[in-house]
């Protein structure tokens, strides 16, 4: 169960959940998938050879009745969807998933970025109502609930507002796989430096697409600017704005749309470096995608970035450091080999911390563990 999902059209919805579901029944487990949202009609839609079922209340009942599932793994659990875990039968695990905004602490970071008032005041009171819930559910954790973060960094997250609320015996860290198959790593070539690709929802100060611009302009100074391109992608009420200082430089393509992930891995294909600045994130998946393709990310140390990067794999910038974003990229212009050596190092290090041959077996087996307790 979860509270979004890809569709036609809608491809940006939940991508890594798709991923998931993939990968479970390629190992022979029979999913279903069910998107729970009670303000949509009721029915279903089909993605990627998935069916995905939408619905309230009474559609949860009879899906629950109709599959009998021996785990529930529930994606963005907060009071909108807890009453739809609350028709599980209480002998059933329910596993769930936060991924960002369900952490009140990061809901906290993402309201501080808002610059409008209005729309601020209405995420204020979102979080309110988002802390008491967790006090709630927490303080009377139900026997059948077990919870899984996707970075160290979002657990703590959780403690600075719910303190020894957050149990590690009921919690656990797993990360957002990266199917490493979708993605596979190619060796760059030294020319390969000089393309930047930025693949990035355009929706939220959160993703800090303003420094990506700044980092770009900062280098026009550079001798070696002509030679280098960038293609930005991506779309969300923030997009023109954002990109408007960029227009009319030869160097840099700009589309507006979301990708399929197969043509962001295409994508990658003819890149060699990742532009994904950033404020606040729990993991970064698009960032390990790119790297799992041997793109060297160049990025911002903050919250949970440093769990899955550092100077080995990528260029690393301050907290709204345009400048140290500029310095990343044009370090490995300047220089072939540490770009090369950087681009083996991250794909390799994406294999062996959240590659979904190594993380996919833990979740079943994390299920298992919470079905069998």
């Amino acid at each position: 169960m979860t509270r979004s999902y890809p569709a036609p059209g809608d491809l940006y919805q939940y991508p890594f959940v798709h991923r998931r579901v993939l990968a479970y029944r390629a190992l022979g487990h029979d999913v279903a998938v069910f998107r729970f949202d009670p303000d949509r009609p009721a029915g279903a839609h089909l993605f990627d050879g998935v069916v995905c079922e939408t619905g309230g209340l009474e559609e949860v009942r009879a899906a629950l009745a109709r599959g009998r599932p021996d785990v529930v793994a529930v994606h963005g659990l907060s009071e909108a969807i807890w009453p739809a875990c609350t028709l599980v039968d209480p002998a059933i695990p329910v596993c769930a998933w936060l991924h960002g905004s369900e952490i009140p602490g990061f809901l906290r970071e993402k309201v501080v970025l808002i610059e409008d008032p209005i729309r601020r005041a209405h995420q204020e009171r979102l979080l309110e109502g988002r802390i008491a819930f967790w006090h709630e559910v927490l303080s009377r954790w139900p026997d059948n609930l077990h919870i899984a973060f996707v970075s160290a960094d979002s657990r703590e997250l959780m403690r600075s507002d719910l303190g020894a609320l957050v149990q590690d015996a009921r919690t656990t860290v797993l990360h957002n796989p990266i199917d490493t198959d979708l993605f596979p790593y190619r060796a760059k070539q030294p020319a390969d430096r000089f393309a930047v690709l930025s693949i990035r929802p355009y929706d939220s100060r959160s993703y800090a697409n303003d420094l990506a611009v700044e980092a770009i302009l900062a280098l026009r100074a550079r001798p070696w600017f002509g030679q280098m391109r960038f293609t930005l992608i991506g779309d969300g009420p923030l997009f023109a704005e954002t990109l408007a200082p960029l227009a009319g430089i030869a160097e840099i393509t700009i589309r507006r749309g979301f990708l399929t992930q197969e043509a962001i891995a295409a994508e990658h294909g003819g890149h060699g470096l990742f532009l994904v600045p950033t404020r606040l994130d729990t993991q970064g998946v698009s960032r390990d995608e790119a790297m799992a393709s041997g793109l060297v990310p160049v990025t911002n140390a903050v919250h949970a970035v440093p769990e899955f990067v550092d100077a080995e794999c990528a260029g690393l910038a301050g907290p709204d450091d345009a400048e140290g974003l500029a310095a990343g990229i044009a370090e490995m212009v300047e220089s072939p080999a540490l770009f090369l050596a950087r681009s083996a190092v991250a794909a390799a290090r994406v294999r062996a911390q959240s590659g979904h041959e190594r993380i996919i077996p833990r979740e079943l087996a994390w299920m298992a563990e919470c079905a069998a307790s």
